[in-house]
């Protein structure tokens, strides 16, 4: 039975309670005060060291946790998403240092579950009975030979984030249900961006890899099989991928703007409608209100063509250097309950992989002023539920890294070869993990 039917009503959130941020320090794990808990001034206050990265929002709920468990205290530590997973693969490998609750994302996690033994097996805390409340790929993405080491945080259904008033401008189809039903094909989004290239002056996409990663995400298997092997020579959809990649730099309907090292220079054509669409998941909602500000009311989202993917999403796990597993396991499995993802999803868009809150009026009658008060829960709601999961394994990251350079490289070059830089980034690739 779901937690939401459990609980009585839905529990209010101090999110204007003052963030508590601990100093970052060399070791983790969880430490005891004393506190005037519920057995009086003399007993002992458990504090949990959480690490957890920046947009994750669990600091705006952790004031309401602590208040309502007197014994127990969450004491956040919020890093960059890249230096929370270096700095937990660190303590991990030192045996020391680690944190009572360390958050993973979905693109990290294969390379701290094939070290199972590293962390605790949540099903000893009684997980399985929270099993129906989340979505069941989701679920199993962090299970090891029947081990559950996670529970799930958000998870990031894919959808088409797009112009509105450059689709019209341009005599395509411009209402969301339209759009969806109208550019089913991905070969409809490349004549749709040659006539929006043609009408506007903008570009569909602000990269070709953005149109590469979107097909790629959409396959049966990504780079890994079941076995760790690297399979991109032999994946049809990695070559597909790659295809419409070259298509849309041959046309020249797709930028060559670097989201991740020229950040303010795409930021400033997608505020200034030299872009028409974004290709991400429902946390993409809060990027494009981030990055074009000047552009609210005009934008839209509607399906992806030829069915969804997942990007990003993550899951809670408890370190076994913690000493305190019980109070952690009592923490995560408060912070991840429907009502509290259901919490979050109001604060930052973060889309709850639990779908019992999906019929709240928070998806089904929320409209966006930014988004033409479109009801944009209704949309992720539908392709939530139709997600293709893939197995990442535990070097998904470091192969990604190579392609995804890589060819940003070949986007603002013109004279770079795609499918030969493609397949030399592949040996790159190779050669990388080999001298791991």
């Amino acid at each position: 039975m779901s937690r939401v039917l459990k609980r009585n009503g839905w529990i209010s959130l101090a999110v204007s309670s003052v963030l508590l941020l601990s100093a970052c320090s060399g070791g983790g794990g969880a430490s005891e005060v004393s506190g005037s808990g519920q057995g009086g001034s003399g007993e002992k206050k458990v504090q949990l060291q959480m690490w957890f990265w920046q947009g994750a929002t669990f600091e705006k709920i952790i004031p309401e946790f602590n208040k309502s468990h007197p014994n127990i205290e969450i004491v956040p530590q919020i890093y960059k998403w890249e230096d929370a997973h270096k700095k937990l693969l660190t303590a991990m490998s030192a045996g020391s240092g680690a944190p009572d609750i360390a958050m993973v994302d979905i693109s990290q996690l294969d390379q701290f579950l094939k070290y199972p033994d590293k962390f605790y097996d949540l099903n000893e805390f009684g997980a399985k009975e929270l099993a129906g409340d989340y979505l069941e790929w989701k679920w199993n993405q962090s299970v090891v030979d029947g081990k559950q080491l996670g529970l799930p945080t958000d998870i990031g259904p894919m959808v088409l984030y797009y112009r509105q008033d450059l689709f019209q401008q341009a005599g395509l189809p411009y209402e969301p249900d339209d759009v969806s039903a109208k550019i089913k094909t991905w070969d409809d989004f490349l004549e749709a961006g040659k006539v929006l290239k043609e009408k506007t002056g903008a570009d569909i996409l602000s990269n070709p890899y953005e149109l590469y990663g979107a097909i790629r995400d959409q396959g049966d298997q990504l780079y890994f099989d079941n076995e760790d092997n690297l399979i991109i020579d032999s994946n049809p959809q990695i070559k597909r991928a790659l295809e419409y990649y070259k298509k849309a730099r041959e046309m020249g309907i797709a930028g060559a703007y670097d989201q991740k090292n020229a950040l303010q220079e795409y930021s400033a054509a997608l505020n200034s409608g030299k872009i028409a669409t974004y290709i991400s998941a429902a946390w993409g909602r809060g990027h494009v209100e981030t990055r074009a500000p000047d552009t609210k009311g005009k934008w839209r989202a509607a399906k992806v063509p030829e069915g969804t993917g997942n990007m990003g999403g993550s899951f809670l796990l408890i370190p076994k250097q913690s000493k305190h597993a019980k109070e952690a396991y009592e923490a995560i499995s408060w912070l991840l309950a429907p009502e509290q993802q259901l919490e979050v999803f109001k604060l930052s868009g973060n889309f709850p992989s639990t779908p019992s809150v999906y019929g709240d009026k928070a998806f089904t009658e929320q409209g966006y002023e930014f988004w033409g008060n479109q009801k944009l829960g209704v949309l992720f709601s539908e392709v939530a539920k139709d997600v293709k999961v893939q197995r990442k394994g535990p070097d998904y990251q470091t192969v990604e890294t190579i392609i995804s350079d890589g060819m940003q490289a070949v986007a603002v070059d013109k004279n770079k070869d795609p499918e030969k830089e493609f397949w030399d980034l592949v040996e790159k690739a190779k050669a990388k993990l080999k001298n791991k």
